[in-house]
């Protein structure tokens, strides 16, 4: 990157800016180089390994060779293993609703070799994240239904203090009817 480069896509940049963007490009670039490796290196490291391990081989007896090809084999089984029940513990989760961002802390703890342990460990820990989700979402509509106000007033029952008069003399009329009839019928069954 030139200065040009930085005047033609900042045309109202300062010398002090442009001078600022190519002093941390150079400083990104340098840190990059630092990092790489030199693919022709790479490729002598590389050759030098694999030289390394002929050599090391030619001096093992057929035995030897035959052990180390299996412990090689055993140790792909095991990765292919983890990976394999790794998928199938995603799997669970994401089928209870968690994110990747939800479980990337703890899936490595949960992953193992045997994978009935690992399917069983991450649908207890799933149905236990379940049924917490559940509780809390319980408690919170009971929550908002305690604060809710009834269509009538204030809360769920009514006191004799809150009663308008009118209210009252309903209630005192009603009264006084259901009074006045039973005592009628009472009457009434003395002369039958």
């Amino acid at each position: 990157m030139t200065r040009e480069d930085i005047k033609k896509q900042f045309p109202d940049a300062t010398e002090e800016q442009i001078t600022a963007l190519l002093n941390i490009n150079g400083t990104d670039i340098e840190g990059a180089k630092k990092n790489n490796v030199d693919p022709k290196v790479l490729k002598q490291l590389q050759e030098d390994s694999a030289n390394y391990k002929k050599l090391k081989d030619a001096g093992l007896t057929d035995e030897e060779k035959m052990k180390n090809a299996l412990a090689e084999a055993e140790a792909v089984k095991t990765e292919f293993a983890k990976k394999s029940n790794r998928l199938e513990v995603e799997k669970i989760f994401v089928g209870v609703g968690l994110s990747e961002e939800d479980y990337k802390d703890f899936i490595d703890g949960i992953v193992s070799e045997d994978a009935d342990a690992s399917k069983a460990l991450a649908t207890n820990l799933a149905n236990m994240l379940t049924k917490q989700k559940e509780a809390a979402v319980q408690k919170a509509k009971e929550e908002l239904m305690d604060r809710t106000q009834t269509p009538g007033g204030k809360g769920g029952g009514e006191d004799d203090d809150k009663k308008t008069p009118d209210i009252k003399f309903a209630e005192m009329a009603a009264s006084s009817k259901a009074e006045a009839d039973k005592s009628a019928t009472e009457g009434l069954s003395r002369f039958k």
